[in-house]
């Protein structure tokens, strides 16, 4: 049985699904008439809600304008009573009961109230005499002619000037206003007239339409048979269409309402409805509202009746309520639009699939293979990163090429910066010459693609015309790959060419390429992470033999130095021992502050703090310097020293002549120490560069033990030397040539070795560039410490001292010197050399008591250490200057760094002196500062 299911539901299938494409179509039209029908459905709905809300709009206007009528009916009831209890009012009278009443203040929409008086058509003179006494001198009664009852406007409140003008008008006299007259007095109630123009309107430009409201006020007169023997008059209400609408609902305001209304009345004249006010005409003009959205009530007013029409306004609807219906209906049409197409789709797909099974068949086992490719492919790339060797590394990176793509064999070329690749790997393919001199612009051709040098790729003629003829031969030869990368995390722009030998259409497909290119550029990564690793295992090396070095390069001197301050504690030695003892101790502590020096300069170098002060120099009086301190160390070796000058040099120059000294006795020292027989020379000249610009050449030549290739590359770094024999021998820090080198590039030029041959000597070569100064006298060079102390007193004068003719044994005498100094040793040091220059010396351990020993002895100058226990040297030296001391803070500190003495300037010291520091200069420091103002 389940074997006959099956084939009926296939039948099935192929019948309503492939066979009838009309069933989907009969679905969208089933869709378009759902969505029509959902938009008249929402359409209907919210005309329903919008006549509701209009239904409550208008009942309120029309329960405003009922009940001010209801009040204008009420106001003429009262006036009846009030003339039929108390007779004929005056119009005082008649004011006062108005005003009484606050008729106008609860009927705002009311233009007047007032009283017609019956009368015969003999009493008219009397009447107009009375009325002219009464305060109107002009008082007429208007207009005349026969008619069968005389009324005349004795009474109107209020008295403007509007309603002054139908003072003893007589009503009854105009066939619309008789008309109404005389239905109130046949009912007894109010009646209205048809729409009129009010006799105080008649002189305007644009009269404005009224209504009057009369009804009859009657004596008692039981017996009369005609209500016109009754008649005293009648009291009436004086509409003004546009008053009354804006007194009852206010100034219409288009934004603040949400409908309009028009009310017409029925004119039986014209036995028709006439317009008598619209609330909004000129506003709504071309406003659209959705729909046929309206509402018309009639209104009884009195004995007529009115029909107004209820508009909204295009505010009345919420701004989303005119586009509910189309984009609910647009909502539901994209919907089962959706619906529709996945139907269709699916009926395509399954015919297509019927069609197509053995394409499909195959796309599936492609994307079967792309997944399995990528599979391998990240575990080929796990595999390179694990390698930490560059040779291991290679033989695996072979392996997977061949694994993956059966590449038989490849070569990999690395270019460093912007010269040629060299072979750093080959396996059995060692066609391929050692370097490929290819330009900068391949690179940026062939970019990190693969190209395949027998497919007919369009860029493939130019990139084998970069090759030599004999590469490409190789590479046309056989199928051969050509593929680049780039190290990225080495620190520069190194790149790897990778030439690969396969089989053909080995990058036909682009995941084929993609996993190529993406195991190329693992290589270099893990190629660039062993580089890495070699050099930081290199630098270790390093580190560890500097180290060692330096430590016997400190302890050397600092043996000396211990070993004769044992010596000095004897008590039988002579006096010329001691002098010599002391000799060696001052020039191993000064080895030892070089050293130093030298360790802080290439730190300085490495962080880019290093600064250069140019000045005026005069180069033959430093080269008899270099001479002078040269020839005391080349006859201790008992070998030549000479200068000599090639060429006309500039006798003053532009440049730093501390650090050109300082490279100079560096390289001439080298020189020096590794000669042993024979002598050195230095030779300088002026020369052009490779730019054209002039420089001094400096040649120090040496005929000493030399340098081998293999040692040259090390030659200029940091704590290395060309080979650890030659540390062990004629000892050294590795420091010198280095920090030479980098000083001589600061300056703009540069330091190399220019020829060397082992045993025979060697020739270094230093250039400067210069700009040629003045002949005149140069400025002698300002020290680090007179520059800070001309900044912290750039408003003194500048005294001169001649220190020849000065005894520094006295040269302090009197003077009070505050030392805050917290190393005992230290303090014995200083006060000695100062107590022997005549100064007398108060110590304070710490900062707070150096603070409170200022201000209690008042020292002429205070020596305050930086590093000292409880309030360091700044906070100290802030806090005196805070408090009002102004004599001279000298800073004692053992940091030599620039920001250290900025530092120290900006906390309100005048100077520095370095430790550690002889007592001469120490002397000398303290005398120029207490000199320094005149």
């Amino acid at each position: 049985m389940p074997k006959l299911r099956y084939p009926r539901l296939q039948r099935l299938r192929q019948f309503f699904v492939l066979s009838h494409e009309w069933n989907v179509f009969i679905i969208l039209l089933i869709i378009i008439a759902i969505s029509l029908t959902s938009w008249w459905t929402v359409k209907v709905h919210l005309e329903k809600e919008w006549k509701a809300r209009l239904a409550a709009e208008s009942g309120k206007v029309m329960a405003r304008i009922e009940r001010e009528f209801e009040g204008y009916s009420q106001s003429l009831s009262d006036a009846r009573a009030f003339i039929q209890t108390g007779g004929m009012p005056t119009p005082k009278q008649f004011q006062r009961y108005i005003e009484s009443s606050e008729l106008f203040r609860r009927f705002p929409g009311l233009q007047g109230i007032a009283f017609t008086e019956k009368m015969d058509r003999a009493s008219i003179p009397v009447f107009e005499k009375r009325m002219r006494s009464y305060g109107y001198p002009d008082f007429n009664y208007w207009p005349q002619g026969d008619q069968a009852l005389y009324t005349s406007i004795s009474l109107i409140q209020p008295e403007d000037w509007r309603n002054k003008k139908a003072l003893g008008y007589d009503m009854y006299s105009e066939p619309i206003r008789r008309e109404a007259m005389d239905k109130a007095l046949k009912t007894g109630r109010p009646s209205m007239t048809d729409p009129i123009t009010l006799v105080q309107d008649t002189t305007e430009v644009t009269p404005q339409i009224g209504l009057l409201v009369y009804l009859p006020v009657l004596k008692d007169n039981p017996d009369a048979k005609d209500p016109r023997e009754s008649l005293l008059g009648f009291s009436y209400s004086i509409v003004n269409i546009t008053k009354f609408f804006n007194g009852t609902l206010g100034v219409p305001q288009f934004y603040n309402e949400k409908v309009n209304y028009r009310l017409e009345a029925f004119d039986r004249r014209l036995d028709r409805y006439v317009p008598l006010y619209e609330r909004f005409s000129g506003e709504v003009q071309g406003a659209m509202t959705p729909g046929e959205v309206k509402m018309v009530q009639e209104v009884p007013v009195f004995d007529k009746t009115w029909r107004i029409t209820f508009v909204p306004l295009p505010h009345f609807f919420n701004w989303y309520e005119r586009y509910i219906p189309i984009l609910f209906a647009f909502v539901t049409l994209v919907m089962l639009s959706v619906i529709f197409l996945a139907l269709w789709s699916t009926q395509q797909f399954l015919k297509f699939s019927e069609k197509h099974k053995d394409s499909l068949a195959q796309i599936s086992k492609n994307k079967s293979d792309e997944i399995l490719l990528i599979r391998r492919l990240n575990a080929v790339i796990a595999d390179l990163s694990s390698a930490i060797d560059a040779q291991p590394l290679f033989e695996k990176f072979r392996a997977h090429l061949h694994e993956v793509f059966e590449v038989s064999d490849c070569v990999v070329y690395v270019r460093e910066d912007r010269g040629p690749y060299e072979k750093r790997f080959e396996g059995e393919l060692s066609v391929f010459p050692d370097t490929l001199d290819l330009p900068w612009e391949f690179d940026q051709f062939l970019a990190e693609k693969v190209f395949d040098t027998r497919s007919k790729a369009e860029g493939l003629p130019k990139l084998f015309s970069w090759f030599s003829p004999e590469v490409r031969r190789i590479l046309e030869s056989a199928p051969y790959y050509v593929g680049r990368s780039v190290m990225h995390e080495s620190g520069k722009s190194t790149s790897v060419l990778i030439l690969m030998k396969g089989t053909q259409n080995l990058v036909a497909g682009t995941i084929m390429e993609y996993a190529l290119v993406s195991m190329i550029g693992q290589f270099a990564m893990s190629y660039d992470k062993a580089i890495l690793l070699r050099r930081a295992e290199d630098a270790n090396v390093m580190k560890s033999s500097f180290l060692a070095n330096m430590s016997h390069e400190i302890r050397t001197p600092l043996g000396v130095i211990v070993g004769y301050s044992e010596i000095l504690a004897e008590d039988d030695l002579e006096k010329q021992e001691k002098q010599q003892i002391v000799k060696s101790v001052k020039r191993n502590g000064k080895e030892l502050a070089r050293l130093i020096d030298d360790i802080l300069d290439i730190s300085k170098v490495e962080a880019g703090k290093l600064h250069f002060e140019m000045a005026q120099v005069n180069l033959e009086n430093l080269v008899q310097e270099i001479k002078s301190i040269m020839e005391v160390r080349a006859t201790d070796r008992k070998i030549q020293f000479n200068v000599a000058k090639l060429s006309n040099v500039p006798n003053y120059i532009i440049t730093d002549d501390i650090r050109l000294k300082q490279i100079l006795v560096n390289v001439v020292g080298n020189a020096v120490k590794f000669t042993e027989k024979g002598g050195v020379k230095l030779l300088y000249k002026t020369s052009l560069d490779e730019h054209g610009h002039e420089v001094i050449e400096f040649q120090i030549q040496d005929s000493g033990i030399g340098i081998s290739e293999r040692h040259r590359q090390n030659l200029f770094k940091a704590f290395s030397q060309g080979d650890v024999s030659t540390t062990r021998k004629y000892g050294g820090t590795g420091l010198g040539l280095a920090l030479s080198k980098r000083l001589a590039e600061l300056l703009g030029g540069d330091l190399y070795l220019l020829e060397s041959s082992v045993g025979k000597g060697s020739t270094f070569s230093l250039r400067i560039p210069f700009k040629q100064a003045s002949t005149s006298l140069p400025l002698p060079r300002q020290d680090v410490n007179a520059a800070k102390v001309a900044h912290a007193f750039e408003e003194s004068s500048l005294r001169p001292i001649d220190w020849q003719s000065l005894d520094l044994h006295h040269l302090l005498k009197g003077v009070r010197i505050l030392l805050v100094e917290d190393s005992e040793d230290n303090q014995e040091i200083f006060q000695h050399f100062l107590n022997n220059a005549g100064a007398e010396v108060r110590v304070a351990e710490d900062g707070e008591k150096g603070v409170a020993e200022t201000f209690a002895w008042d020292p002429d100058l205070v020596l305050m250490d930086i590093q000292i226990p409880k309030k360091d040297g700044k906070q100290a030296t802030r806090e005196i200057r805070r408090r009002g001391f102004t004599k001279p803070v000298i800073a004692l500190t053992a940091h030599a760094l620039t920001e250290e003495i900025e530092s120290c300037l900006d906390a309100g010291c005048n100077g520095q002196i370095t430790k550690p520091v002889s007592g001469e200069l120490l002397v000398q420091e303290v005398y120029f500062y207490l000199n320094h103002r005149g």
